[in-house]
This record gives structure tokens, C-alpha cells and sequence, in this order.
């Protein structure tokens, strides 16, 4: 940031879904054409998330200088993340005892 503060944060699915559907997002599939703003954005929206940072995202945007993709965290969940519970059973086969319910 401008004033030297700097952030260690990781974007997740529901960061890059929110910068998508902005007015100068794109698709997933496009982000290296405008990765300078969706990195931003995808950093302000999970430091937001995250209640990390009370910047509206214009004024993050005007403060912050640089955002870095961090390749060797590419496996990296969120802290925040919901742990997605145990595999579904391969098909064909069945775990479950009679009368128990999955629920989410």
C-alpha cells in the first residue's frame, strides 16, 4: 500500500465470482488481459471478507501499489475457507448405514 503496509492474503473462488460480475470484471478465463485490477480487486474482496481491511474498494484501489501472484501457494485454502467435508462415496458403492441422512 502507499503507506507501506502490506497484506498476505489468498483470493478464493468466491473473490474471483465476485470481481467477475463488476462493470469492468471479465470471465476467469480472461483475467490475464486485465490482471492488474483483478488482483487488486480480488485482494481487496478477500481482505473485505476477511474483515482485514475497511477500504471501499475505490479507495483501496487509489492506495495500493502493487499485488503479487504468490505461485508457490497455489495450494494454499483460505483461512476462512469451509472445510469441504469427507469424498462423496464412488458411485456403485455405498457407506452409508440404513435410515442416516447427508446433510450440508
Amino acid at each position: 500500500m502507499e503507506d507501506g503496509t502490506t497484506f498476505d492474503v489468498v483470493a478464493d473462488q468466491r473473490d474471483v465470482a465476485k470481481f467477475e460480475i463488476q462493470d469492468f470484471g471479465c470471465s476467469a478465463t480472461e483475467l490475464s488481459s486485465r490482471f492488474a485490477t483483478a488482483y487488486r480487486f480480488m485482494a481487496w474482496s478477500a481482505l473485505s471478507r476477511r474483515g482485514e481491511t475497511k477500504l471501499k474498494w475505490s479507495d483501496f484501489d487509489a492506495q495500493c501499489v502493487e499485488v503479487v501472484d504468490m505461485p508457490d501457494e497455489e495450494s494454499a485454502v483460505p483461512a476462512d475457507a469451509e472445510d469441504p467435508g469427507p469424498p462423496a462415496p464412488s458411485e456403485g458403492s455405498s457407506s452409508r448405514s440404513r435410515g442416516s441422512r447427508a446433510s450440508r
